[in-house]
């Protein structure tokens, strides 16, 4: 794929002579339990290049001194960073301090988030947009010295030509935690709030057309599994859309016996009674689906870009309930364009009543580069200005509605996604819908002097005694 005669001979010769520059890849991630894929993969994109590479990765719970003593005492050419949503801010205190401490080191900043660090601009400080791999490999083959036009220009590398970014000596790092991987980049679908409604790619890592192709995949599946991570999550958007290749994915970790679990964010207008078929033979505690609902309004859901069929998703939820042992996450979101508060409850009853193994009610966040910003502007959201960029009062939802919404989501967290109370929610369900029971619970915790988050076990516990 990439060989030491791709770079240009200036680089070659010039670095015979110099000491190989060492290169930092840092993360910050939301928890321990994290690990960033963006790392491995720049890592194996230089692997065949005259430098010597280092990960660390670091999580928002560890103190910015701790994470900036770390890095001055490596001593790096090059400092890497990857920009999102969970971490900017952590970032735009750290990396200041880093340019204090090291002025002569080149610092490299990608993802989602990088526009808002624009500010760090200097010369030596590299911005990379959208898809980093192709500007990083150009960036290494000029020493780390391009022009900006340089870079920019770089030629895209797909995803079926990038390598694959594990290698077997990760395992004591990466063991126990969540592994990412992927096998699609870009989304048929153009949802207004999501990052991928302005990206056009297509690109399969293997083709499920191709014997070759699969074996290769195979062997890469094989290759996740021996780092043994606590759960490998596939980040394609909408797994499913290629039925062939989820087949073969679903059917090889059904048949292989792993210790993690794996999971899989679906659409679920595209499953039918074939994958139900199929994901019957799933051992317990083996696959994960996510499942978007988003809303069970048609009409909202059209106007957000997204086709919605209610009673066929409820089909599916319960069939895979039935017939399945496969955990199953849904979805909601409120704040969506003209989805006012009934509609947002009858949808958390609706959805509820299906029993899924966990419900997460999500308030929408108005990111960056998407239509919703322009639409929530339009429509004068209110929303925070800076990450998570959470909605604070939409076209249809008042402040206080969203709030009510938000307290909602905290008490399913406590009560219903932790799966401690299963009987509970099977009981009460018979009689009450999600939403009268929710509110039961709120004003238990408010009798109590009980926040709706960080609750022990034994004072949920005595909260369900009352309720029942």
């Amino acid at each position: 794929m990439f060989s030491v005669s791709s770079v240009f001979s200036v680089f070659s010769v010039s670095t015979r002579k110099e000491k190989v520059k060492k290169v930092l890849l840092t993360a910050i991630n939301s928890s321990w339990s994290q690990s960033n894929l963006a790392i491995y993969y720049l890592r194996e994109m230089i692997a065949d290049l005259p430098y010597a590479v280092f990960l660390k990765e670091w999580t928002l719970k560890d103190q910015l001194l701790d994470v900036l003593y770390y890095i001055y005492s490596q001593n790096a050419d090059v400092l890497c960073f990857s920009a999102y949503i969970w971490n900017r801010l952590y970032l735009q205190e750290l990396i200041p301090e880093v340019i204090k401490l090291l002025p002569e080191a080149v610092i490299v900043i990608g993802g989602p988030e990088v526009e808002n660090l624009a500010f760090l601009k200097r010369k030596g400080l590299y911005l990379i947009q959208k898809a980093g791999e192709g500007q990083f490999r150009c960036l290494a083959e000029h020493n780390f010295s391009a022009n900006e036009k340089e870079v920019f220009l770089a030629e895209h590398i797909p995803l079926k030509d990038i390598p694959f970014p594990y290698r077997q000596s990760d395992k004591e790092t990466l063991k126990g935690k969540l592994l990412y991987y992927e096998t699609f980049r870009g989304c048929p679908f153009a949802c207004i709030y999501c990052l991928s409604a302005s990206d056009n790619r297509s690109e399969l890592r293997y083709n499920p057309e191709i014997k070759e192709d699969l074996q290769c995949l195979d062997k890469e599946l094989e290759a996740l599994i021996a780092l043994q991570p606590r759960t490998i999550k596939f980040v394609d958007r909408s797994f499913n859309i290629n039925k062939k290749l989820a087949h073969h994915i679903w059917k090889f970790f059904i048949e292989h016996n792993c210790l993690c679990d794996v999971h899989f964010e679906i659409y679920p207008d595209l499953l039918e009674e074939d994958d139900i078929a199929l994901l019957e033979k799933t051992p317990e505690n083996r696959i994960r689906l996510e499942i978007g609902i988003q809303t069970i309004n048609s009409e909202v859901a059209l106007n957000c870009g997204r086709k919605a069929n209610w009673e066929k998703t409820k089909w599916t939820l319960q069939e895979l309930k039935k017939r399945t042992k496969i955990r199953i996450h849904t979805d909601l979101l409120a704040g969506l364009p003209g989805e006012n508060y009934a509609s947002v409850i009858n949808g958390l009853n609706e959805v509820c009543a299906t029993l899924p193994d966990a419900v997460q009610l999500g308030i929408l966040k108005i990111l960056p580069d998407t239509p919703m910003q322009k639409i929530a502007l339009d429509l004068n959201y209110k929303w925070l200005n800076q990450p998570p960029y959470q909605c604070l009062a939409s076209d249809a939802l008042s402040f206080e509605e969203m709030q009510q919404l938000e307290n909602f989501a905290k008490l399913l967290n406590l009560y219903w996604n932790k799966e401690e109370h299963q009987t509970f929610w099977q009981e009460m369900l018979q009689k009450h819908i999600a939403s009268d029971i929710l509110s039961a619970l709120q004003q238990k915790h408010k009798e109590l002097g009980y926040e709706l988050h960080s609750l022990a076990k034994t004072k949920r516990d005595a909260v369900i005694a009352e309720i029942m």
